[in-house]
This record gives structure tokens, sequence and C-alpha cells, in this order.
């Protein structure tokens, strides 16, 4: 499962949006799951830096994060919205909340 994330863009530079991914139990063995943004309102690269990969999660090890860069700006515009998306858990594992919703709170 993954949690969204809600937070104000910034008027400069990048803020970073980081989202926990955790597992509901406790894995007998390492679980991996990928990751990827995608836009929804907000748009790459000129509302926030694109992510991708892969995550390990080793026994014992229950969460993890991920941390989408969000870039700031003096422009007056709507609240706008992103996703963090997981998939291809590996076999061991399964996928209950597999979007993230990145809210950027325009602070202008």
């Amino acid at each position: 499962m993954i949690s969204d994330v809600q937070g104000k863009e910034g008027k400069s530079g990048t803020t970073a949006f980081t989202f926990v991914v955790s597992l509901s139990g406790n894995a007998l063995s390492p679980v991996t799951v990928d990751y990827a943004s995608a836009p929804g309102t907000a748009t790459c690269p000129s509302d926030f830096q694109a992510v991708s990969g892969t995550l390990t999660f080793p026994v014992g090890v229950n969460t993890k994060t991920i941390t989408v860069g969000v870039v700031g700006d003096r422009t007056r515009e709507r609240n706008e919205t992103f996703f963090v998306n997981l998939s291809n858990p590996s076999a061991n594992a399964y996928l209950g909340d597999g979007q993230g919703v990145g809210t950027i709170v325009d602070d202008d």
C-alpha cells in the first residue's frame, strides 16, 4: 500500500513529496515492487520530476519511501495532482492500494 501526499509547491526550487510504501504484514522472504510517477492535472517536468524504479523490502523491513520533487513557481493556478503507481509485486506479495496521489497545493 502507498500513502497519498499533499503539500505546497513553494516559490522556487523543488519541494520533496515523500510517499510511504508499506507491507501489511511481515514477509518471510524479500519483497519487490516497481514504481513510476504519472501525470494527472500536474505535468512533468514543469510541475514535478519523474521517478521510477524498484523497491526491495528485505525480511524484517515493512516500510520504504519514494520521494518526488515538486517544482515551485510563482504562477497562480489551481491545485494539481500527480500519481505514483506501484506494479509487478514479487510472487510472494500482492498490491492492496497501488496508487498514491500527490496533491500540489498552489501557494501563490
